[in-house]
């Protein structure tokens, strides 16, 4: 009965706080809503969409608290990427605190502050506050802060639906934040079903609860993307001359859209086992049921928080080339093709756990062949750089060209697990984790700080960052990301294991290097926040404009 009490009170003053902060909320708009209708009608206006289409959505957006209430296009992009970068730091912060406390290797002693139970509980939501907020969310930003210009919108009135999609997808963060859960990132059961805090979390039904608010929302984006890109962009723009950029983010879109419903039914059949305990319990033999819903999801993500990235480093490689990319349909062909292939290879996540040789076969094969598409689209940036009499080595494209490298490499070491006999070496070791990292640091986290970097002007009303600390947040990120996963990738093949809070102490090298790189990382984003805030204090000093705001001479040279 003590269990249930501490149940109701603790779930009782969450919803409290929650339905505080919505109304709240739901002042603030209507207040903002009032003084639009006011506007409206002094300017001669019947309705007041009108009015709001005609001298709100179509203009420049920078930040100020009206962006959290407004719901054009770029307002609800800055709200995405603003609270994506937020996430990034408490993500980033778990992160950090996860490698410090790997300073020895035995948990609980002096010189580890976190216990076992502890690490989890940072481990779960580090990795997925990282994916489904800042990865993620900071690609939705960019998509409807970019969209407009690039497709000439002819109508921005879908607002009110994405709207409700990010307040529910930021529900679903803080409910997740709160439940402390520490089953991983992948949600499995029966540990996601143990409510203990030694098993998925005293208050793991919260996390899964959060998460189907997080699907939830993104799923609606997905769906209100891909309308404004078919139906709302200018008729001048056909499909075929829509930028690399556009194709990315509606490529990304459809992803979602097929894989989000099968997880969302998952998550819903789990969330059921918390009350009557059917579906995925041991007992019960369908547990392998819920990992194959979960990976038709869990691999796609790692697309969707690469795919839309590759197209900010399309349209950012022109500008400080001076060249066209070298070839656009072969960019759409790549884009498209990673797309649908990446749908085909979730199975390599389940080589270890019994599908079958024929199956191991299969995903071994498509996972192969998804490397195409992947050596289309880099080998379309060289080639670009290749015919450029001049290369222009701003700080976005340092991040660019670093990002290319780190993702060969990630994808290497990526290609090499799909082989049944290299995963049964590496698998469960910290080789997949430098895998993801590799790709993760150097094409989310570098190419949005590059698209940042270039929106900075526009964002903040014509100031200009430091240049200098600019450079130094690079370098210290792109170093200490090269060093932390190259320990991890080397420790790992050599059979460390990863997410644990303890290990052998002939791994304390590859340990402690690590942590020397996360740290040198941890560094480099205080630069940016410093950065960022002090510019932001500075009074403008250029143009309120950034050249990713329209696209670059598409199609390229084989038009």
């Amino acid at each position: 009965m003590a269990d249930y009490s501490t149940l109701m009170l603790t779930s009782g003053v969450i919803l409290s706080l929650i339905g505080i902060v919505a109304f709240a909320i739901y002042y603030i708009i209507a207040d903002r809503k009032a003084k639009l209708a006011e506007m409206a009608r002094e300017r001669g206006y019947q309705s007041t969409a009108q009015f709001y289409r005609d001298f709100v959505a179509n203009k420049k957006r920078r930040i100020s608290w009206n962006i959290m209430v407004d719901n054009d296009a770029r307002s609800l992009g800055l709200r995405y990427l603003l609270t994506s970068i937020l996430f990034f730091f408490i993500a980033g912060t778990f992160g950090l605190g996860m490698r410090l406390s790997l300073t020895y290797n035995v948990p609980q002693t002096f010189f580890t502050f976190l216990t076992p139970d502890a690490y989890n509980i940072l481990l779960t939501e580090h990795a997925t506050l990282m994916i489904y907020m800042w990865a993620v969310g900071a690609a939705v930003g960019l998509g409807y802060y970019l969209l407009p210009s690039h497709l000439n919108l002819t109508r921005d009135g879908r607002g009110g639906y994405s709207s409700i999609a990010y307040w529910i997808w930021l529900f679903g963060a803080i409910i997740f934040l709160l439940s402390r859960s520490s089953f991983r990132w992948y949600l499995y059961p029966p540990l996601s079903l143990q409510l203990s805090q030694n098993g998925g979390g005293l208050f793991a039904w919260m996390g899964i609860l959060g998460m189907i608010f997080i699907f939830i929302g993104l799923l609606i984006v997905a769906i209100v993307i891909v309308q404004i890109i078919l139906f709302d962009r200018s008729k001048d723009i056909k499909l075929g001359k829509m930028s690399l950029f556009s194709w990315s983010i509606l490529d990304t879109a459809l992803m979602m859209i097929v894989s989000i419903p099968p997880i969302l039914v998952g998550l819903t059949m789990l969330m059921y086992d918390y009350y009557a305990p059917i579906f995925f319990t041991a007992s019960a033999h369908n547990v392998l049921l819920f990992l194959i819903l979960f990976w038709w999801w869990g691999h796609p993500i790692v697309y969707i928080a690469v795919i839309p990235y590759f197209g900010i480093i399309y349209e950012i490689i022109p500008r400080f080339t001076g060249t066209s990319i070298y070839s656009y349909r072969s960019g759409v062909l790549g884009l498209g093709l990673l797309t649908i292939l990446s749908m085909t290879v979730f199975g390599h996540h389940l080589l270890n756990s019994g599908l079958g040789v024929a199956w191991d076969i299969l995903f071994e094969t498509t996972s192969f062949i998804v490397v195409i598409p992947s050596a289309i689209t880099v080998f379309n940036w060289i080639a670009t750089f290749w015919q450029a009499n001049k290369i222009r080595l701003t700080t976005p494209m340092l991040f660019v060209l670093n990002g290319i490298i780190d993702f060969i490499i990630g994808g290497i070491t990526g290609v090499m697990q799909v082989y049944q006999p290299v995963n049964q070496l590496v698998h469960g070791t910290y080789w997949v984790t430098a895998h993801f990292h590799f790709i993760f640091m150097g094409i989310t986290v570098g190419i949005t700080m590059a698209a940042v970097y270039l929106l900075f002007p526009l964002i903040t009303g014509g100031r200009m960052y430091n240049v200098l600390l600019a450079r130094v947040h690079f370098y210290l990120t792109a170093i200490g990301s090269m060093l932390m996963s190259t320990a991890w990738a080397v420790g790992g093949f050599l059979g460390m294991p990863r997410a644990v809070a303890g290990y052998f102490s002939w791994f304390q090298a590859y340990q402690d290097a690590s942590i020397i790189g996360g740290v040198i990382i941890g560094i480099g984003q205080l630069v940016f926040l410093a950065n960022f805030a002090m510019s932001w204090l500075k009074e403008p000093t250029t143009s309120d404009e950034s050249i990713l705001e329209k696209p670059f001479a598409v199609p390229g040279v084989d038009a």
